[in-house]
């Protein structure tokens, strides 16, 4: 398109009319534009509901394959996201370039953890670009656990999708909770921010690297196992219980029935926090021994936004170095609006950044450099496939995909200019209540804060309509008539069994982050700064009132 003064910010034209995905070259490693730059307008994640359609489907996308994919030659790649396999095929350069960036292959995860992964696929994806006859659209089938994507290379839901069907595998059969949710270890002690876009997840992540003893784990996706004691001390996160006399029970199911058969006898199948599958009996565990969660990373390389800089300058330099996905071009009019901005970064990066990177900042010329920091943040879905070690420093960022980090705190994180509340610690009510109705600053709905779980989202949409009704009429918390209901949808029931468990192993607060309407507060940067240490004074003392306001929560800083 041509820029005019009205337009903030344009992307390069595509090369035909028919382009799905082009590169800009113009910035970073690559800077590649897809026509889709977000969710495609058509998904459905119940194809099960329609067998012969869900079958036609998969006939289509083996057939295009089979004829020669439109002269665009098709790749497979495995990857191995938390031990389970996903093998994807794909005929959009983009697709497979960043699919190899973000993930382990299985002989990158041999040699980052020790351990040879099963390579039986257990997802499959098709990513087709030049289909003919078929819309841009995604599809997900459980009972096939395969996804199909049609005529898009956008790269963002093409990862979530996979995370979410990778996620329902490991909560059916082995337990294990997959969240989207950003995670800090404080010294030793993780603490995970799980919020819906918009709310300072990014900035209070990355913020609280300033605090001494601070390590980075994850961005976007994290996996946590739920673990029981043994009396010897081993850690266990079950995986399967055969009980005397009755059938198996196995995965996310475990805990609500060790909880429902106090004192139950039987066998115990379960990962150590090495990952490594092992058995005892249920005699063996330590009764008295709390539930302790565990983090473990999801992603090789970060697929993050490149609007990262605005709360974190340095992140510039590597980001630059990295690839790219929908950076934009951006106009005078855009500039002019963010000038106050870019006064900021500018100047932080070329006189408070580290030397080598100060020195780069210094040599680029100063117009230049304003136009390339604009770009990074005008268009909210600019992405890069970024190595944050080098952002960081390798010693700083967990990097082992089995390296176990105990979770001590959660941070439900939202922004309501309306609440003067700051800082609550949750009741278990609350806090299964805020991810069942799942509202972002925008009033919208996602549950568990996750738009891109495996999961037929009307029909959950629809039945939690019908149970806030019914909380309605009682005069009722939502979270207190949830398992009383007798038709749970199964995504729903498996993604609050373990949300519960959640609970019961960490200190659950929420955090309203509106430090910037606090009178003692002069500028933005300064709100961000009190709330990190604000997050930090939580989880290191564990504050004796549940409920601090704009009015009182000055009273946290005090030794």
């Amino acid at each position: 398109m041509v820029a005019t003064q009205e337009t903030l910010f344009y992307f390069p034209p595509p090369p035909a009319d028919d382009a799905v995905e082009w590169t800009a070259n113009d910035l970073g490693l690559s800077n590649t534009i897809t026509r889709t730059k977000s969710r495609t307008a058509y998904y459905d994640k119940n194809l099960d509901a329609d067998p012969p359609r869900r079958e036609a489907l998969l006939q289509t996308a083996r057939a295009f394959l089979r004829d020669g994919a439109a002269g665009q030659p098709p790749v497979e790649r495995l990857a191995v996201i938390h031990g389970v396999t996903v093998r994807v095929w794909t005929n959009s350069p983009h697709l497979a370039d960043f699919w190899d960036e973000n993930w382990y292959s299985p002989a990158e995860w041999r040699a980052a953890t020790g351990q040879p992964p099963d390579l039986t696929p257990r997802v499959t994806v098709y990513a087709l670009v030049r289909v003919p006859g078929q819309p841009e659209a995604a599809y997900y089938s459980r009972a096939r656990n395969t996804i199909v994507f049609f005529n898009t290379a956008y790269y963002g839901q093409l990862k979530s999708w996979v995370l979410g069907a990778v996620g329902r595998i490991l909560a059916d059969e082995y337990g294990i909770h997959s969240v989207h949710g950003a995670c800090v270890a404080l010294n030793g002690q993780g603490v995970l921010y799980i919020a819906p876009t918009g709310t300072g997840k990014s900035t209070s992540s990355y913020g609280l690297m300033a605090v001494p003893g601070a390590r980075f784990h994850s961005d976007d996706w994290v996996y946590i196992h739920y673990t029981l004691a043994r009396r010897d001390g081993e850690r266990l996160a079950p995986v399967e219980i055969v009980p005397e006399g009755g059938p198996p029970v196995r995965g996310y199911r475990c805990f609500r029935w060790l909880a429902e058969h106090p004192g139950g006898r039987g066998r115990l199948r379960g990962l150590t926090l090495a990952n490594r599958l092992v058995e005892c009996s249920l005699e063996a565990l330590d009764p008295r021994a709390p539930i302790v969660a565990y983090a473990y990373i999801s992603e090789k390389l970060f697929y993050l936004r490149t609007n990262l800089v605005e709360s974190f300058p340095e992140s510039a330099y590597q980001i630059l170095r990295s690839k790219l996905e929908n950076v934009p071009l951006v106009t005078p009019a855009f500039l002019a609006a963010h000038r106050a901005t870019l006064d900021d970064l500018v100047t932080h990066l070329r006189t408070a950044s580290p030397p080598a990177m100060r020195a780069f900042f210094q040599a680029m010329p100063e117009e230049r450099l304003r136009e390339v920091l604009a770009r990074l943040f005008a268009f909210d879905n600019a992405r890069a496939m970024l190595d944050i070690t080098q952002v960081l420093g390798r010693e700083r960022v967990y990097t082992d995909p089995l390296e176990p980090v105990p979770l001590r705190s959660v941070f439900l994180l939202r922004r309501d200019f309306e609440d003067p509340v700051v800082l609550e610690r949750l009741s278990p009510e609350e806090f299964i209540g805020r991810l069942l109705i799942g509202e972002t600053p925008e009033k919208k709905r996602e549950v568990a804060y996750n738009a891109y779980r495996a999961v037929d989202d009307v029909q959950e949409r629809q039945w939690i309509a019908a149970l806030e009704a019914q909380a309605r009429q009682r005069g009722a918390p939502v979270a207190r008539l949830f398992w009383a209901q007798p038709d749970i949808p199964d995504s729903l029931r498996e993604e609050f069994a373990l949300f519960e468990v959640l609970y019961r192993a960490a200190d659950c607060y929420g955090l309203n982050t509106i430090l910037q309407k606090d009178p003692s507060v002069p500028d933005k940067a300064t709100a961000v700064q009190r709330t990190i240490r604000l997050i930090a004074r939580a989880v290191q003392h564990r504050p004796p009132q549940s409920r601090y306001t704009l009015a009182d929560y000055h009273r946290l800083f005090i030794p």
